[in-house]
């Protein structure tokens, strides 16, 4: 095996040995990069992945330090998992042991984990990615003390030149101190230009890393548990924006400069004495006009920034659901709803928007007036001789350092900080939300995954209905292969989505091979189980990427062998882009029986050892669901499961098994040949036969229909709710 192939399989068994995810594209981000040879590949590897650099064990390992990447000379890279002997480790992913030697080099990896440490509410999240860049937000904290010390130079260089310069015609003292001053400004702007790219780097970096941390956690909200509304969803993840633009590098100079406003009037009273006074007066008037504004801004915040996620969810909805609208006629509907959330935004912005231009005079008329006090107790100062010219023009220029660029800028931090706040409350909903326990790192991540599925006193129901679904005991065994019949709102889709494992029973429990389905890592259980929904949704992207989605490396000659097996290739084979042809978002501008065989197709690349299958050949033409069966049936093993939904009688004679289903319940349950002979319907009788009076099963419907002409009623026959046929 070449060196890459080594490290590549190695990091693998290291991410089951240490229970941690592992995208199943991970490699294929190497792309044609290749990794150095001997112990320097990991260290390339972690570099070109942008993981964290691996942690070189020093010595011989502790048995607490296990499990280890160790790279041998003669065996390449492997994964040890502990000490089996005094000289010898024993290796996880394959049996066997390799003898230790002074050469070899162990290293422990951190892979990345967007879930991983406990976070009770979203401003933990953003505090611990600040925590994580501590040194060069310590370096950037430096450049804004030198450079607020730096800055001083002009106010210095004004009253030495009103003090001395021109009262003595000191040319030479000008030369000097304008050179002085010039290299001042110099430095100040390297170090402010370096604070900005440092704060601005690691802003960026904070976004990445928690923008992936909360679309991480929303794929990982248990399904059932999941808002109606995904807009409203989508808005409130996209309130990371509010909190990015506090942390960029206008907001975060503003809060590091503030402190330096206390150091400027120090300095202010070392240069004018009692002029300090304005500045000590003014900064905590400026401050308490800035918290009274802040709780008005606050409440108006929170309300608007709630209708403002709404709204975006009636956006989402209505542009999703364009068809059905225009359809229906619905579009003044919508719009009636549209502007009266428009009103709902406008009346809780208004007084937000009210106090941020009233704060914003405020301010400005104070900055005029601590100007205005400043130069004239200053003149009067420098009247009497107790102040010179100089010193007043430099007391001056720095009270504008406090009231300039501090306190004039308060107030539209006052409103980003609001709608931040807001933000960080959405956000927190989100957190608060239940997770798929297998979305943890501590989560069973079997190598194999077979066995019975098993559900034993399982109850579902959705949030303001009744129980979904009531199951007391239901094993499907290996081998299998069984048919959910039922009528409309039976329970058949929420079965097969337990049985899957998106869905955790509320009571009772789910299991496969004896584990827990809650307890099986998600990469797992999916990679062993496959599930098509009834209605296949495809993501924005090609063709091909649909295709192998999460599959990992398929190669076109495989799709298509596959795609030719289930008439896919037809429509492959109509688009001049062939694989590459894009798919629209949900898989817009293919047809239902379009997105269904794209479904299938991935399934078959797939092949999972337990096949849930809701309707999928419900949009399927004869001849296209008869390839698509052959095709998943040559797939499937001797011990594979397959489970399908279905409403299609001429498809029963192809399973061992019926469930039927009624009222969230299985009202019946055995071999295929004898529920099919009770759901057959008997022969009727001669049209002119009398007939006495039909007997109604409760749960049945009689339809009656008017024949035009007859003067009277025929009543027609009675329907079974459980699988909708003739009862007679």
């Amino acid at each position: 095996m070449s060196e890459q192939g080594s490290i590549i399989r190695a990091v693998e068994n290291y991410a089951r040995a240490t229970a941690s995810p592992l995208s199943p594209h991970w490699a294929a981000e190497l792309g044609d990069y290749q990794l150095a040879d001997g112990v320097d590949a990991l260290a390339g590897l972690a570099g070109v992945l942008g993981w964290p650099h691996p942690r070189r064990v020093e010595g011989r390992p502790r048995p607490d330090q296990f499990p280890l990447l160790v790279w041998d000379p003669a065996a390449g890279w492997a994964v040890a998992r502990q000490w089996d002997s005094e000289d010898m480790l024993s290796l996880s992913g394959e049996r066997a042991l390799l003898p230790a030697s002074t050469d070899q080099r162990f290293f422990g990896l951190s892979l990345p984990d967007p879930l991983s440490g406990e976070h009770g509410r979203a401003i933990s999240v953003f505090s611990r990615a600040i925590r994580r860049r501590k040194q060069p937000l310590v370096m950037a904290g430096l450049a804004t003390v030198f450079a607020n010390i730096v800055t001083l130079a002009t106010s210095l260089y004004s009253m030495q030149l009103y003090d001395r310069v021109i009262p003595l015609a000191s040319f030479d003292t000008l030369l000097v101190l304008t050179v002085g001053v010039l290299f001042a400004l110099l430095l100040d702007l390297a170090l402010r230009g370096l604070r900005a790219v440092l704060i601005e780097r690691e802003a960026n970096e904070i976004d990445a890393e928690v923008s992936e941390f909360f679309f991480a956690r929303a794929q990982a909200i248990r399904l059932d548990a999941r808002p109606p509304g995904i807009g409203t969803l989508a808005a409130q993840l996209r309130g990371q924006e509010q909190i990015r633009a506090v942390l960029s590098s206008g907001s975060l100079f503003m809060l590091a400069d503030l402190p330096f406003a206390l150091f400027f009037i120090f300095v202010i009273w070392l240069t004018g004495g009692p002029l300090a006074l304005v500045p000590i007066a003014s900064l905590p008037v400026a401050i308490l006009l800035a918290l009274l504004l802040s709780r008005i801004i606050r409440s108006g915040a929170d309300r608007a920034q709630v209708s403002g996620n709404r709204k975006n969810g009636m956006l989402v909805e209505s542009l999703d659901a364009a068809e059905a609208v225009k359809a229906n006629r619905g579009g003044w509907f919508m719009m009636g709803r549209w502007n009266s959330l428009i009103r709902e935004i406008h009346h809780y912005e208004d007084p937000v928007k009210r106090a941020s231009a009233v704060s914003g005079t405020l301010f400005s008329s104070l900055q005029q007036v601590s100007y205005v006090a400043i130069m004239g107790w200053g003149a009067f100062l420098a009247a009497t001789g107790e102040l010179t010219t100089g010193a007043l023009l430099a007391c001056s220029i720095i009270a504008g350092r406090i009231n300039g660029p501090l306190v004039a800028q308060l107030p539209n931090l006052i409103v980003q900080w609001g709608y931040a706040r807001s933000s960080l409350k959405a956000l927190d909903t989100i957190m608060a939300l239940p997770l798929d326990p297998a979305a943890s790192s501590g989560a069973l991540r079997p190598d194999v995954l077979s066995g019975p599925l098993v559900l034993s006193g399982a109850a579902f129901g959705y949030p303001g209905g009744r129980q979904a679904v009531e199951v007391d005991s239901l094993t499907i065994s290996p081998g299998e292969r069984v048919a959910i019949i039922g009528g409309i709102g039976s329970g058949k889709s929420t079965l097969l989505k337990l049985l899957t494992g998106l869905y955790a029973p509320q009571t009772g429990s789910a299991l496969i091979g004896g584990l827990d389905l809650s307890q099986v890592a998600e990469e797992v259980a999916r990679r062993h189980i496959g599930y098509l929904p009834q209605d296949a949704r495809l993501v924005n992207g090609t063709l091909r990427d649909n295709l192998t989605m999460g599959l990992g490396d398929v190669g076109d000659a495989a799709i298509m062998q596959e795609a030719k097996a289930t008439r896919l290739d037809a429509m492959i084979a109509s688009h001049p882009e062939g694989l590459a042809m894009r798919i629209q978002e949900g898989g817009r501008g293919l047809s239902g029986g379009q997105r269904s065989l794209v479904g299938i197709n991935r399934l078959l690349h797939a092949a999972p050892s337990i096949w849930l299958l809701d309707e999928p050949t419900a949009a399927l033409d004869q001849t296209t669901e008869l390839a698509a069966l052959v095709a998943i049936e040559r797939r499937l093993g001797a011990e594979d499961i397959m489970v399908m939904v279905t409403h299609k009688p001429q498809l029963l004679g192809r399973f061992s098994r019926i469930i039927v289903m009624a009222g969230g319940k299985v009202v019946r349950d055995g071999p295929a040949r004898e529920i099919m002979r009770e759901l057959m319907p008997r022969t009727r009788p001669a049209q002119n036969a009398p007939q006495g009076p039909r007997t109604v099963p409760a749960g049945g419907v009689t339809t009656t229909i008017t024949r035009p002409g007859a003067g009277g009623t025929v009543a027609g026959p009675a329907l079974d709710p459980v699988t909708d046929r003739e009862v007679s």
